[in-house]
């Protein structure tokens, strides 16, 4: 008795293991697959998304796309039912297909980061060489390695006679080779290379970045700022009539015209655009004569309303800084998060199967993991930028399909 309540227990958790992990993996599923089509439709649709930078994110969104199509669902069936039940042949394709999508998914990423790279440290000349031929370069660069990782390897390891006895004695299991050779060329063709890459080029973009918006701030504060000072020429003074109790009247001369504040204490300020500088006090002599400027006075009256300003062009500099920091970590550390610990596991367990345990669980999750960048590349790369945003909205409220 004790052994059928077990078992009907077991089938129990079995069923409920089955629709929530087919409710999970179907949702993630569908999210990628509409995600990406979004991206491509909004660069077919509209025209100002049409340029090589978003030629290669379309490019990478119809690779995930792919994934989403062609390796996900059979992935999903392998995780759901805990073992591969559509043959030997099917599990070569779902095999090969997985390694081509993922690959060249990792290396259109390192073609995006390439094209940055380019676009802002040789902003003038590359302009002239970004054009859709280097773009189709690129794109046929990133499916070639992804080629030549996944499919010839693959025939060779099926050719070699041990394969088919393998095969026969594990029939429910469908898994890429771990040969040690294959295992080392794949993970580091096909990520570690391609994330040391990535690495060292946002790097550099991160510099430069760093370098142009700092540039900008030293060159408003070096910034000569004569139009803003006052002009005083003494031959443009005139006496004053006697009745004039403050004995003080003068004109000013100022070239360009700054803006001109109240006197205060027979002072005149002048500021322009907030940058304001020099007071100069005006005494009258004891006979009325012409007022002279007295031995000049720099007073830096305004010189907190410049630092204001000085430092008001600081805290946006260092909030582009922050912006690019931020921007270049979410890249990255999707990037890392996603694959970095699928990759690990790749690379070490073909190495240690026998002292090495890990549980299936975590193995799951962490092969999961990896999938869901596909998801989350058009989130990063296409949703965060305003032109595609306003070309989302346009998609979903069908404005292509009106006449």
């Amino acid at each position: 008795v004790n052994r059928d309540i077990y078992s009907v227990e077991k089938e129990d958790m079995k069923l409920s293991y089955q629709v929530v992990t087919s409710f999970l993996l179907g949702a993630l599923i569908l999210c990628a697959i509409f995600g990406n089509a979004c991206v491509v439709a909004a660069i077919v649709l509209e025209r100002s998304l049409q340029n090589v930078a978003n030629y290669l994110i379309g490019s990478l969104a119809v690779t995930d796309l792919m994934v989403s199509v062609l390796v996900l669902p059979m992935a999903a069936l392998y995780q759901v039912l805990n073992s591969w039940t559509l043959g030997q042949v099917p599990c070569d394709i779902f095999i090969s297909l997985d390694v081509l999508c993922c690959t060249s998914s990792i290396l259109h990423l390192c073609a995006i980061a390439l094209d940055r790279y380019w676009a802002i440290t040789e902003p003038i000349d590359y302009m002239k060489k970004r054009t859709p031929r280097r773009a189709a370069v690129l794109i046929s660069v990133t499916w070639l390695v992804g080629f030549s990782i996944s499919v010839p390897p693959m025939l060779v390891m099926r050719s070699q006679p041990g394969s088919m006895a393998e095969d026969r004695a594990n029939p429910k299991q469908c898994k890429i080779r771990q040969d040690p050779w294959y295992t080392i060329y794949s993970t580091f063709g096909a990520f570690y290379i391609p994330l040391t890459l990535m690495l060292v080029l946002y790097g550099r973009i991160f510099k430069a970045a760093r370098f142009r918006i700092r540039r900008t701030v030293r060159k408003t504060e070096k910034k000569k700022v004569a139009d803003s000072c006052l002009a005083i020429s003494p031959s443009l003074f005139h006496k004053t009539p006697h009745g004039d109790a403050q004995g003080k009247s003068w004109k000013r001369s100022v070239e360009p015209r700054p803006l001109a504040l109240p006197s205060v204490n027979g002072a005149v300020k002048h500021a322009e655009d907030g940058e304001s500088l020099e007071i100069i006090e005006v005494h009258s002599n004891s006979r009325g004569n012409l007022p002279l400027p007295n031995t000049p006075s720099t007073v830096p009256l305004f010189e907190s309303r410049h630092d204001k300003a000085t430092e008001a062009k600081r805290k946006i500099a260092l909030a582009r800084e922050r912006k690019t920091v931020k921007t270049l970590g979410i890249i990255m550390g999707t990037f890392i998060l996603c694959w970095l610990p699928f990759f690990i596991v790749a690379l070490v367990m073909p190495f240690c199967q026998e002292s090495c345990y890990m549980p299936r669980w975590l193995e799951d999750v962490i092969n999961w993991l990896g999938y869901s960048n596909s998801l989350l590349n058009p989130i990063i790369y296409a949703y965060f930028n305003k032109d595609f945003q306003s070309a989302f909205k346009k998609i979903i409220k069908c404005h292509f399909c009106k006449p």
